[in-house]
């Protein structure tokens, strides 16, 4: 197995991690991890990152901006930069910040977050860390160090859970079960009306708002009442149907103008969502 590589730049120390398949077909699984000692003068972003990055205040200052919104960092606080969700983060140089990072990914790496009260609306939580938690992160740094055993990659992923639960002890139901009105599901929303008629799914949509689209589909059924695959079905029936009244397109050129490949995918999907075929309905409506 290929060993970890660590860094030390200025006060930093950070170890890659490099999954392996088993890991990768997991919930979420850890990339890599760091420690960041008395970072007076230090100030990361604005940027986007690829993964989820979970940070712990181990003491000190700072300040963390993510949608427009601060929030102030004091030690055993915790906080999240969510990938492609520009974000930024500082020190106070009265009170230089050390803090440690844990960085994952994985399809359902939005549902473990939820455990501990880590939302796209709350990405921040007061006073979260424990020394459960953080022994727990310290294993992993020594896992990192020595990755020589067998089934290390077992150890690592198990260590790696035993961080959320230890974090999720001190969490209230309130806030774990608390619902985002997220401003990327608007946002969703509105790109799937604006660009059905392109070659665009789910899974781009998920990707275009930066959300894993498991966790995507869920929040936006959540808030909408209606799965994200339906919504986009309903827009390109209902385009459909105005160009079958009000154009003599035939069948293939209307498929091409509503974003599916061809003219069987799109008699099916208008079948299941108007109950007659397309031509049926040019007929009832003519």
């Amino acid at each position: 197995m290929k060993r970890p590589i660590s860094t030390n730049i200025d006060h930093s120390r950070k170890y890659l991690f490099v999954p392996t398949e088993f890991e990768k077909s997991s919930a979420a699984w850890p990339l890599r991890i760091g420690i960041h000692e008395n970072a007076s003068h230090f100030h990361t972003g604005p940027r986007v990152l690829p993964y989820y990055n979970l940070i712990f205040i181990l003491n000190g200052e700072g300040s963390f901006i993510q949608k427009s919104k601060t929030y102030h960092l004091r030690r055993n606080d915790i906080f999240c930069c969510f990938p492609q969700v520009s974000h930024e983060y500082f020190s106070n140089d009265a009170h230089p910040m050390s803090y440690m990072w844990l960085a994952f990914e994985g399809p359902h790496s939005g549902l473990l977050l939820e455990r501990i009260g880590i939302k796209h609306c709350t990405p921040y939580q007061f006073n979260a860390a424990n020394p459960n938690a953080l022994d727990f992160l310290q294993t992993l740094i020594s896992l990192a160090k020595n990755d020589f055993e067998r089934d290390q990659d077992l150890t690592r992923l198990i260590t790696f859970h035993q961080v959320f639960k230890a974090l999720s002890a001190k969490v209230s139901d309130t806030d774990r079960n608390q619902v985002c009105s997220d401003e990327w599901l608007e946002r969703a929303k509105e790109h799937m009306e604006l660009h059905y008629s392109e070659d665009i799914n789910i899974e781009t949509v998920a990707q275009y708002v930066g959300i894993e689209r498991s966790y995507f589909s869920r929040k936006f059924k959540q808030s909408y009442k209606i799965t994200p695959m339906k919504y986009l079905q309903e827009i390109r029936v209902s385009a459909a149907k105005t160009l079958l009244r009000t154009t003599e397109l035939n069948l293939s050129a209307i498929a091409q103008s509503i974003g599916y490949v061809d003219m069987f995918s799109f008699s099916k999907a208008f079948k299941k969502g108007a109950g007659i075929s397309p031509n049926e309905y040019r007929s009832s409506v003519k």
